[in-house]
């Protein structure tokens, strides 16, 4: 009851959001389970047109790309959230750590190691932990992982400072609360609100990355499904059969449209709701 009035009071951008990720994971989730067509196997002449059996026709290797399409939304949502979970989780917290700390050197220290990761360019640093890890999912997203954290430590860091001077924090100090009970209770979950918002709009430009990654071979490795990869094999026939690059570029715009609109809309109930 909770969760459907707490749906109906958000704004018609999120809901809008929300019904198009719904859709998309939907989709990832049957297509491949439904369709007698296997993600990587050979089901038809190589760039066979749209069918009733091949709605989206088949690729240069005369696979389903319908079946590729949304086998690929799958990995790539799953590894988005992966690689935006994680830095949350530990970003957020060492924020949280170092902010409440009360040695001075120990927080200017750690200040100085997540400015330094934060200034550095992040896609040059994703791009050489990946040279050292090697591709794969898991090489994608251990260099997501290793290169976004310091964004969310640098932001709890901040929220937790401001936090620091605020009333209800000072009265839980007069009242005698310990520093633990002040940071589970009333620190922790502000601070974890707040990056949570910040992660969904980051969700979008972790898809994009994990995309742009493996379009230039350094993600996902093939026959596996992937958008990027898709689009990578597919601009050889952009101007002959367009479809290759249309559908999987279509999905992929959908899914971060649908979360761009979820994050923001979400931000303005936020808004709407402290008014």
């Amino acid at each position: 009851m909770s969760f459907a009035m707490s749906l109906k009071t958000l704004n018609r951008e999120a809901l809008v959001g929300i019904l198009i990720i719904v859709l998309v994971i939907l989709l990832g989730i049957i297509v491949p389970i439904a369709s007698p067509n296997d993600a990587s196997g050979f089901v038809a002449d190589p760039l066979a047109p749209p069918s009733m059996s091949l709605p989206f026709g088949a690729d240069h290797m005369g696979r389903d790309l319908f079946v590729r399409t949304f086998a690929a939304a799958r990995l790539d949502i799953v590894l988005a959230l992966l690689g935006a979970s994680v830095p949350i989780v530990v970003g957020t917290f060492i924020g949280v750590l170092t902010g409440a700390a009360e040695r001075k050197i120990a927080g200017a220290l750690w200040d100085a190691l997540i400015n330094a990761l934060t200034a550095f360019p992040e896609i040059v640093l994703v791009l050489a932990i990946i040279t050292m890890l090697g591709g794969g999912w898991d090489g994608l997203l251990y260099a997501i992982w290793i290169s976004r954290w310091a964004q969310y430590a640098r932001l709890a860091r901040a929220k937790t400072l401001k936090l620091h001077e605020s009333e209800f924090v000072q009265a839980a100090k007069v009242l005698g609360y310990s520093r633990i009970r002040i940071l589970a209770k009333h620190i922790m979950p502000n601070v974890y609100s707040e990056a949570i918002a910040y992660g969904l709009s980051d969700f979008v430009f972790i898809i994009v990355v994990i995309g742009g990654l493996s379009f230039l071979g350094m993600g996902v490795r093939p026959p596996t499904p992937e958008w990027g990869g898709m689009l990578a094999e597919g601009r050889i026939y952009l101007q002959t059969t367009p479809r290759l690059v249309l559908w999987p570029g279509a999905i992929l715009s959908l899914t971060a449209i649908g979360v761009a609109l979820f994050a923001q809309g979400l931000a303005r109930h936020r808004k709407e709701a402290v008014r």
